[in-house]
């Protein structure tokens, strides 16, 4: 049998800052990305449009 070996982080506070650059720098090595933040949802909106620029599908979570 073989095993799946992708790859998904989860990411908090990703809607600025560090987090936000480490989502993307994820995101470009092909890893699955999952960003949750407390901010707004457009800030986290634009950190997920950024992901999906690179290919990727991202999910988002905020607690609005």
């Amino acid at each position: 049998m073989k095993r799946n070996k992708a790859k998904i982080a989860l990411v908090t506070g990703a809607s600025q800052g560090l987090a936000k650059n480490t989502s993307l720098a994820l995101a470009k090595k092909e890893v699955g990305v999952i960003v949750t933040d407390r901010s707004s949802e457009a800030k986290v909106n634009s950190v997920v449009s950024a992901i999906a620029y690179c290919g990727h599908s991202p999910i988002a979570e905020t607690d609005e």
